[in-house]
């Protein structure tokens, strides 16, 4: 939007309805700001008029990528349960949280970014914000948050974990101490 607004182009070309967003109302909010700020959303493959016809289909369209995303999500579910039932405790897919790498179906502290997660972790314990912490490492304080919100990190054999659990739990203690 701010380069359609910037440039002021008249149109933004999308490939297809679910590249915009695989979300119904997030898809019409979209292109009623487009058309707000006098520009027009266009997509490659076709149902650009503006007649009533046209955009009812568009509509139809948005909330088919909708339930293609909600079919592929239960897909992939119901592929993860059923390959964690013939392994349990291994790592079934997905993109491993940050400071843990996949290796031969198990999760592991990963080379480079399980000292960042450690690092985290230590500047907690000693007192430091979330927002202070997202400050130092470039990050948004939601993803630091969600970092010391992980129990996992403090999981599984001495070699598995990425983080003590004595420095997990001080961590969570002094983060505690911060609230009140």
């Amino acid at each position: 939007m701010d380069r359609v607004l910037a440039t002021g182009a008249g149109a933004i070309v999308v490939a297809r309805h679910c590249r915009l967003a695989r979300d119904t109302l997030q898809a019409l909010l979209i292109e009623r700001a487009f058309t707000a700020a006098g520009a027009r959303v266009l997509f490659a493959d076709g149902a650009n008029g503006e007649t009533d016809s046209d955009r009812f289909t568009r509509t139809i369209l948005h909330a088919a990528s909708e339930q293609a995303k909600r079919e592929t999500v239960r897909r992939l579910a119901a592929g993860r349960a059923a390959k964690a039932a013939r392994a349990p405790g291994a790592y079934v897919g997905g993109r491993p949280p940050f400071g843990f790498a996949a290796v031969g179906g198990e999760l592991r502290p990963h080379p480079q970014e399980a000292p960042v997660v450690r690092d985290v972790f230590d500047l907690a314990r000693r007192g430091h914000s979330v927002r202070a912490i997202a400050g130092r490492m470039g990050w948004a304080p939601n993803k630091v948050a969600r970092i010391l919100a992980y129990a996992p990190y403090k999981l599984g054999p001495a070699g598995h974990r990425v983080v003590d659990p004595k420095v997990w739990n001080a961590a969570a203690r002094a983060r505690q101490g911060r609230r009140k």
